[in-house]
């Protein structure tokens, strides 16, 4: 194998090594907290329209079979909002 000597001619400069940071990450925390805030406001809709749903009618079987949450979770969401 030959080498090729047409970029042989710059030779190293010994020196301090220099340290090049990484590409900035957002941190693991501000991207959990962005995923909670985004989760809280998902949260927030799906009370919203159980009640809408409550008020229009609707059952708790219903609101359950319809929303995909457990009749537990319509439950409390009714309950927390002062309606049983």
């Amino acid at each position: 194998m030959e080498l090729d000597r047409r970029n042989m001619s710059h030779r190293c400069v010994p020196g301090p090594p220099t340290w090049i940071a990484p590409p900035s990450k957002p941190a693991a925390k501000a991207v959990i907290r962005a995923k909670l805030a985004e989760y809280r406001r998902m949260c927030q809709e799906r009370d919203r329209l159980i009640l809408e749903a409550k008020k229009e009618g609707f059952s708790e079987v219903a609101i359950a079979d319809l929303s995909g949450h457990s009749r537990n979770t319509v439950r409390s969401v009714l309950k927390s909002h002062g309606i049983s």
